[in-house]
């Protein structure tokens, strides 16, 4: 079968001007329709058209140049929001608010779209969070008619659970619940849009994933990736699956694999930072599972990817999977080393999650080589450095709860009443209460 020739410019302003046959026109007008390359010539034929005073719409070409003139009446929505936004953007938390709240030429979905975009950047997740409740404010006061109660309350919902995606965060757990709960209101009153539930539920799975939920995380994964599929919705589709996948990365190696598999078709071309998190959790996978010589292959071609994103959370992150690398292909050595290097890294830029997180990875490291004085040290190092951080947040319970925990650990190991297991124990405890203090402490006795 012959592949369809695409458009030329001579050709479309020849349409535009009212030259040519109705067969010509309809074919045309089809191709236009399904061709993006060609559908944004055809603006510039339009416009050069328009200019000569030479435009003549005819038949389906009538239907072509009004779809034009409403995306373009959105696209110039969407800058003159750019533009707004870089106004208030100055101003301090309160005027903006204000501004949000009360000017009515700031009611546009436009403006709620950048507002979303610009929180789903890499912002710091306070800034995020200001972000989502601006355009929340402007959610709530967009002009009915043209929107319908059933429109407006699915875009509540969809900054509430926003907001609630940064304050998790944040680690500020109940705050996060509380927008979730007011997203799911919000829903109930909108158009049941599965787009919306399911990031509703993927929000949801993300929280009591940090809260050590795993179980219930994958069941609201499962959902959200159901209402993903029947919307076709493939970024947030490939963003799920690859979520799950890392839920299982630690109890269910194969099973993460076979996620993480499933999902690298999914995910779209110029999502190259996902496609980073998909690949390294599939050379995780591989590395647990006993096969570390094609993770190493992965991971080497992986470098030009890598090397797009230069933050050092990314880089670190790669340096750690090396370590690992090198840990099971046999070089202990050269893996404590690296290991050692990402720690006080991890340190040096505030990334205090991952400094305690790639602790507890350390500690594991010389347990399971038996080499109990070193893992001794790492213990003592954790609760030195906690110290230091409740004498300068005023001795936040949180990190005086951390402490805690690792002098017991460490006194669990003295014992020789520790097993593997209590790396498992200790990352699960970190991950939910780095920041809240847990009802009780985890016990790492042996059983």
């Amino acid at each position: 079968m012959a592949r369809e020739a695409h458009e030329t410019l001579e050709t479309l302003c020849q349409l535009f001007a009212g030259k040519g046959a109705p067969g010509e026109v309809e074919r045309a007008a089809a191709h236009l329709t399904g061709c993006r390359p060609c559908w944004m010539l055809a603006a510039r034929a339009l416009a050069a058209e328009r200019a000569k005073g030479g435009l003549v719409l005819r038949g389906v070409l009538r239907s072509v140049a009004d779809l034009h003139e409403t995306e373009q009446t959105r696209l110039e929505e969407w800058l003159e929001a750019l533009a707004t936004w870089a106004e208030i953007r100055p101003l301090d938390t309160r005027e903006r608010r204000n501004k949000a709240r009360f000017t009515r030429s700031l009611h546009t979905s436009a403006f709620v779209e950048v507002l979303l975009a610009e929180g789903e950047g890499s912002a710091p997740p306070a800034d995020s969070e200001e972000c989502f409740h601006l355009a929340l404010l402007v959610a709530v006061q967009l002009p009915s008619p043209p929107f319908t109660a059933e429109v407006k309350n699915d875009l509540c919902a969809v900054c509430c659970t926003e907001i609630a995606n940064a304050r998790r965060r944040q680690a500020r757990w109940p705050g996060a619940r509380s927008a979730l709960q007011q997203a799911a209101q919000y829903i109930a009153k909108g158009k049941q849009d599965c787009l919306v539930r399911g990031k509703l539920l993927w929000r949801t799975a993300l929280l009591e994933s940090d809260l050590g939920n795993l179980q219930e995380a994958a069941a609201l994964l499962r959902q959200a990736i159901g209402l993903f599929e029947a919307t076709s919705e493939r970024l947030l589709l490939s963003t799920a699956l690859a979520k799950l996948a890392h839920l299982f990365l630690d109890t269910e190696p194969a099973e993460s694999l076979r996620l993480i598999e499933q999902c690298l078709p999914f995910i779209p071309a110029e999502s190259p930072r996902l496609v980073v998190f998909a690949e390294s959790i599939k050379v995780d996978c591989l590395m647990v599972l006993g096969a570390p010589q094609e993770a190493l292959l992965r991971f080497r071609g992986l470098t030009p990817l890598y090397e797009q994103f230069r933050e050092p959370f990314i880089q670190l992150r790669r340096q750690f999977t090396a370590g690992r690398l090198l840990e099971h292909l046999g070089r202990a050595g050269k893996a404590q080393h690296i290991f050692e290097e990402v720690i006080a890294a991890d340190l040096e830029h505030g990334l205090l999650k991952d400094f305690f997180m790639d602790l507890a990875y350390l500690f594991g490291f010389f347990l399971r080589a038996g080499r109990r004085p070193e893992a001794i040290a790492v213990c003592r190092r954790a609760a030195q450095e906690l110290s230091i951080l409740a004498d300068e947040d005023g001795g936040g319970s949180a990190h005086e709860q951390m402490r805690l925990v690792w002098q017991s650990l460490e006194e669990s190991v003295r014992r020789g009443n520790v097993t593997l297991h209590a790396t498992t124990i200790l990352r699960t405890y970190l991950t939910a209460h780095w920041r809240q203090p847990a009802s009780d402490l985890p016990s790492f006795q042996a059983q």
